[in-house]
Formats: structure tokens, sequence, C-alpha cells
């Protein structure tokens, strides 16, 4: 467990190694990381994760809401892998899947192959997909939630 002092030195050395501005000194503590604004275009801040003092540098393409969430939810580093633990809604499941994993089936005669790809792979679960880039794709990772259209974890 690291201290807010420590991180603070661990933020301030990323800075002067980055040149990155300081865009105000307020420290948000979010029970497991302190969020301190300290960036450039591009970046709205970063993290400290109390347990470890792992910094994690957060973009600027999403809410900070949803930085704080899918930092919660394992989506900090920069590749992933997607474990599907149960699926509640295979068709939402299959599309929302579709355009997300970068990883596709054999070559094969079926006019839709990487649905009936994804819908295989569905069909022993749990399943993986990854490693790949999430991050982005964060508010669409909540919404599925919302729906409950499927389980899933987030793995390093």
């Amino acid at each position: 467990m690291i201290t807010l002092e420590q991180a603070h030195r661990a933020v301030q050395v990323y800075a002067e190694q980055r040149e990155a501005a300081w865009f105000d000194r307020t420290v948000i503590d979010r029970g497991g990381y302190w969020f301190f604004r300290v960036g450039h275009v591009g970046s709205c801040g970063v993290i400290v994760d109390k347990a470890d003092g792992r910094l994690s540098v957060m973009g600027s393409a999403l809410s900070l809401d949803d930085c704080f969430w899918g930092h919660e939810h394992g989506f900090s580093p920069e590749l992933v892998r997607l474990r599907i633990k149960k699926v509640h809604h295979e068709g939402r499941t299959i599309e929302f899947l579709l355009y997300l994993v970068t990883a596709g089936p054999p070559r094969q005669p079926n006019p839709n192959p990487k649905r009936a790809w994804l819908a295989d792979r569905l069909r022993a679960l749990p399943c993986e997909f990854g490693p790949e880039r999430f991050w982005l794709s964060i508010p669409s990772f909540r919404e599925s939630l919302n729906h409950g259209w499927f389980e899933f974890d987030v793995l390093a």
C-alpha cells in the first residue's frame, strides 16, 4: 500500500518526464486509487492505484465517469482479455461482439462467417477474446450491462 505522498511524487516524476501540465492540483480519492489532473493534449489525468502504485494514464475521449468505471472494471491496462461468462440474449451479444472483437473466423463458405463463429464460441462458456484494446468501448460495455445481455470479466 502506498501513501498519498508517494503517489504524488510518482505523478510529479511522470509530469516532469513527459512535460505534462497540471490542470489543477485537485486529487480525487476513489477508495482504491487516486486521480490526479495532470497530463497533456489527449489526456484528462492519471490514476495511481493505492495497492501497488501503478500509474495509468486516462485519455480524453471518454467522460471522467467512464474512465473511473473502466479502471474499476479492469480496462486500464492497454491490452486485456474479455471473458464472457454467461449470455442472456445471444443475438444482442453477438451483435455487440461483432464489431468489438478483431479476431475472426477461419475462412468458410457461410455468408456471415463472423456471426457464426461468435455464436459457436458462445456455446462453450466461458469463452475469451483478446488480448485487445477495449478502452474506447467502455460506454458500450456499460450499456450492455444495463440491458443485461451478457456477463463478463476483464482480465489483464
